[in-house]
């Protein structure tokens, strides 16, 4: 197959960006980059592996998927079915936590999944360490995975838990969350891609709020005085979260994207 060939094969397929596409998995499962593609583009790959995988992409898996892995805050991370696929918006969470960690302060991740958060937070701020929370052994195997193969693992704490209970010892300048927020309504709505990553990651299987109440309601008494609960959700529930803030007494604020969409909430003790 030429790269023109793989392109057809994944526009039939419905993919939204095929040049992209097609050139990642060359580049992944053929060793030949976007310049050496461009001045070949005639190239026959023959590969049965590249074939398998282009496959795939055409049958919507996602490309992070196959190719196992995906960049977040400029770093490479294993990602595999067992965890959420890193996505850039969620680097404004990880940016707010980078800006204000106190010098050698320590911080805990709940939700962690790939541990994307909590080890790009270490990979930034050498002077401070973590805790990261998942529920799921085979989720958490790659966090720690991500960890060891980007030498964080001595500053960073690994914690086999249910957030929605209380489960972190000691004091915290910041805990951060990107928990399930997605409501089974728009579950209805999502792509295929987005379909084949875990649904426990993704939705609490109602409104979307019942994990993010739940971490609002416990872990702003484990923060230091001065610390800083930060949590992700959908640019739809803004309100609903003041809401739950308002009514548990909380001193809290919105922040929005670069698009203007509500997308954090900062809790501040």
């Amino acid at each position: 197959m030429t790269l023109s060939e793989i392109i057809k094969i994944l526009e039939a397929g419905g993919i939204e960006s095929p040049r992209f596409d097609a050139s990642v998995l060359i580049e992944h499962f053929e060793g030949k980059n976007r310049a050496s593609q461009l001045a070949y583009p005639e190239r026959d790959y023959v590969s049965k592996a590249l074939a398998d995988a282009v496959r795939r992409r055409a049958d919507r898996q996602p490309l992070q998927y196959i190719i196992g892995k995906w960049d977040f805050m400029g770093h490479t991370f294993k990602v595999s079915p067992h965890c959420l696929i890193p996505r850039a918006d969620t680097e404004l969470l990880c940016s707010l936590v980078i800006e204000k960690l106190p010098q050698g302060g320590r911080f805990a991740d709940l939700c962690t999944g790939s541990g994307c958060i909590a080890v790009s937070i270490l990979l930034d701020r050498p002077d401070t360490c973590g805790v990261a929370v998942e529920l799921y052994p085979e989720t958490l195997s790659i966090c720690r995975e991500n960890a060891e193969s980007l030498g964080v693992t001595d500053r960073l704490t690994t914690l086999c838990a249910d957030v929605t209970l209380p489960c972190l010892e000691g004091e915290f300048d910041i805990i951060v969350s990107n928990p399930p927020y997605v409501t089974m309504d728009e579950m209805a709505d999502i792509s295929p891609e987005v379909a084949a990553e875990p649904s426990h990651a993704l939705t609490d299987g109602g409104d979307g709020l019942s994990i993010i109440r739940k971490i609002m309601e416990i872990y702003p008494s484990r923060l230091k005085p001065g610390g800083i609960l930060a949590i992700e959700f959908g640019w739809k529930q803004a309100d609903a979260i003041m809401s739950i803030a308002s009514s548990l007494k909380l001193n809290a604020r919105i922040i929005r994207d670069i698009e203007g969409r509500d997308r954090l909430i900062e809790i501040m003790v």
